[in-house]
């Protein structure tokens, strides 16, 4: 089973993250331990030695209690990815449904990267969950899969705001995208002591990117009417 993306590329489907989905308090519980564990024992001890054998130690549980909510190794990692990616698409939501509300797309944009910052401060195993999405080949492509889904959100505002045609609006919101994640990977892994320099020079370079298409716009975003909640998790 093949899923279609934005390039014409069949990607794989993403895999089951779990056997069943907790729905009991005491079951939601375990859940969370495993997956809270799984990120200590993946930033402690890398890809290479993360499996649940380690997790159930780490996490004082009988490696059979987690075989109750996931497969395998891989599982556990699509299951970290998945609410990670939630709480990002949360975010770019959020900044298009700003735009769509008045504010400045400078100003959105520039709100977005704050929250995406303090995400990654929050949560210091992202970067090794990247990499190690990106070592195993099927992980890889549901990795890809996620970055294509967030960067339609985006290219929606492109679209709506500046005026572009769909499909250069989804090369544009891809480059700006995946330049803007990698540079917060170089804050991560090259440059820990430099966060705020890092961070300002994400911000310009994806202000000056953008101010290219947005900047020239005449056109305005119409506001869309919402139901329910507005959009984002990244509360």
């Amino acid at each position: 089973m093949t899923a279609r993306a934005g390039n014409g590329r069949g990607l794989q489907a993403p895999r089951a993250t779990s056997r069943r989905r907790p729905k009991q308090a005491r079951s939601i519980e375990t859940y969370e331990l495993i997956l809270s564990t799984a990120q200590t024992v993946l930033v402690r001890d890398g890809y290479a030695a993360f499996n649940t054998i380690s997790i159930a130690k780490e996490a004082a549980i009988n490696v059979a209690t987690i075989y109750q909510y996931f497969t395998d190794k891989q599982a556990i990692l699509v299951a970290m990815f998945e609410r990670l990616n939630e709480e990002r698409e949360g975010v770019t939501s959020s900044m298009v449904d700003a735009m769509r509300a008045g504010v400045h797309w400078s100003d959105a944009i520039d709100a977005a990267i704050s929250t995406v910052v303090e995400i990654r401060r929050r949560q210091p195993g992202i970067g090794t969950l990247r990499l190690a999405m990106r070592s195993d080949p099927s992980l890889a492509m549901l990795d890809r899969r996620f970055r294509q889904s967030n960067a339609r959100i985006i290219s929606t505002a492109l679209v709506e705001v500046a005026g572009l045609d769909q499909s250069t609006a989804d090369i544009v919101s891809r480059c700006a995208l995946e330049a803007h994640a990698s540079l917060l990977d170089m804050w991560l892994f090259d440059y820990d002591q430099q966060e705020e320099r890092i961070v300002a020079e994400t911000r310009l370079m994806v202000r000056s990117y953008l101010e290219h298409y947005f900047g020239k716009s005449k056109v305005k975003l119409a506001r869309k009417p919402h139901s329910g909640a507005p959009s984002g998790r990244a509360r």
